[in-house]
Parts: structure tokens; C-alpha cells; sequence
């Protein structure tokens, strides 16, 4: 991966509902990582290798994926299907008790089930107003913002997978103002009241060629934002593929910097840390 930041200065200002133009470009590139990912475990003669910075080995990841782009499929064909209360403790409670219902670890079979759902969950979104309220384990959203909630989960477990196994991360730059109408939409469900207390401010985050967004915390309320908008306390200047690392917490902002992914400057250069600490993303 390149340790570079791209060379263009065309951003775009994203976190709208996807259009039907986008879903459908979501939807292909989350086909494009679900069969990346599959092709990871297919074959795999052991699935219990132990995932950094996370609880679950290879095999659970991949079942938790597996099961729950199953959901997913139905949560795009707009049917109603329980899944926790949307907070961060409430989904790992979830996920835990659906790792027992969804016994599967054989990496092949994980493999298949995979490749089956995400046809499935493309089918079913492609063919629904994107506009239209759905449900989802975060709570209602527009059926074009469950096609990143899509992208992003299996983006998050599978780039926890690719390090558990020594893969390329199948996230590509051009992902990231994908994933945005769900992190704007949700991302603030996920801050930790106690880690927030005193963290407040504004932080303008640039991903030369594809994002342009400010964050900005007051009392553990996080709001993420298209485009600069207030005076910021913190600037960043991020490497597209790390920055979404950062995001769902396989690197944090300390190591982003000492590697030379992010640049922070401004009157507090700590801020977008604090800020990434106060954030459990499930």
C-alpha cells in the first residue's frame, strides 16, 4: 500500500442517502469484497487463528459475516428481523448468541455462504426505493444508507480477517465516500459517555481526492458533517485506506501518525484522537 496521499484536490461533500446509481456502485463493490474475503477462508485448513485486536478468530469473524449478510437480505427486502437494541453492548451481546445459533467455522462452507448472500442482499436491494425506511440492528435508515451499512460490516471484518491471515485489506480508497451516508447517519450510537466527558470541539478531516468532513463533539454528542463547516480546532490530512482503519479501530491515531498515514495540525492537534478514543465501534 502506498504510504503516499493522492495528488488530487478534487473532494466530494458525501453522507447524503445514496442515489440508485450509487447503491448499485455499492452494492458491486461490496461484492467485490465479500468474494475477496471468501476467497480468504476457502481451503482454510484452520480457522481458529487468532484475529488482533479482537475476540473472535478467523472462523467466528467469517460466521458472523456469513450470518449476518443473510439479515441483511432481509432488512433490504424490508422485512422486520430483531437484532439488539443498536448500541455498542447491546450488538456484541447479539453477535455473541448468533455465534452460538451459527455453529459454521469450516472455512469452504464459510466460503460459500458468502458468496450466496451477497447475491442475495444485491438482488434485493436493487430492486427497492432507496429512499425507503428500512430496519436494521442500528435502528431505521433509508434503504440506500443500508448499502453502506452493507460495504462497511464486511469491509470491518473483512480487514480483520486479511490481518489475521497477511492479506492486502481489501478496502480501496475509492470506498470511502461510500461508507460515509452510514457513518454520518449512525457512527454518534457508538461514543462511550465516560471516554467523551470533556472531549468537545471541531476537527476538519481532508482525504485529498475523495472526503471532505468535519467532526465536531459537545457534551458525547458526535456530528459528523459534509465539507468544512465551523472554525476547527484540529486539522487532519488523511491516506485514504488507513483512515478507514482508523475508523472501525484496527489502528489508532497515534500509529496512523507515527507511520505517516495522518497529519493533525491546529490550535489542538490531539483533538481527533480524543475524539476516535471516545468511540466504541462494535
Amino acid at each position: 500500500m502506498s504510504n503516499g496521499f493522492p495528488g488530487s484536490t478534487n473532494t466530494t461533500e458525501v453522507g447524503a442517502n445514496p442515489t440508485p446509481e450509487q447503491v448499485a456502485q455499492n452494492s458491486e463493490a461490496a461484492r467485490e469484497v465479500v468474494l475477496k474475503v471468501a476467497d480468504m477462508l476457502d481451503g482454510l485448513a484452520d480457522t481458529a487463528i487468532p484475529v488482533p485486536r479482537s475476540e473472535w478468530n478467523v472462523g467466528e469473524q467469517g460466521a458472523h459475516i456469513a450470518f449476518a449478510n443473510i439479515g441483511f437480505s432481509m432488512f433490504a427486502m424490508g422485512l422486520e428481523y430483531p437484532y439488539s437494541d443498536g448500541t455498542q453492548a447491546g450488538l456484541a451481546e447479539e453477535n455473541e448468541v448468533s455465534l452460538i445459533g451459527f455453529p459454521e467455522r469450516d472455512g469452504t462452507a464459510l466460503a460459500q455462504h458468502l458468496r450466496t448472500a451477497v447475491d442475495n442482499f444485491i438482488g434485493a436491494v436493487k430492486n427497492g426505493d432507496p429512499d425507503q425506511e428500512v430496519s436494521t440492528p442500528l435502528g431505521k435508515m433509508p434503504r440506500g444508507t443500508l448499502s453502506s451499512y452493507f460495504l462497511i460490516h464486511n469491509l470491518m471484518h473483512g480487514c480483520a480477517i486479511s490481518s489475521a491471515l497477511n492479506h492486502d485489506f481489501p478496502v480501496q480508497p475509492e470506498h470511502l465516500p461510500m461508507l460515509w451516508p452510514l457513518v454520518t447517519a449512525k457512527f454518534n450510537q457508538f461514543v462511550n459517555p465516560s471516554a467523551s466527558r470533556g472531549v468537545a470541539g471541531t476537527v476538519h478531516v481532508r482525504v485529498p481526492g475523495y472526503l471532505e468532513t468535519t467532526f465536531r463533539m459537545q457534551d458525547s454528542q458526535l456530528t459528523i458533517l459534509p465539507g468544512f463547516q465551523g472554525a476547527a480546532d484540529c486539522t487532519v490530512e488523511a491516506e485514504p485506506t488507513h483512515f478507514f482503519l482508523v475508523i472501525i479501530k484496527l489502528l489508532s491515531v497515534p500509529e496512523a501518525i507515527d507511520l505517516g498515514y495522518i497529519k493533525t495540525s491546529g490550535a489542538n492537534p490531539f483533538l481527533f484522537g480524543r475524539i476516535m478514543n471516545a468511540v466504541d465501534v462494535p
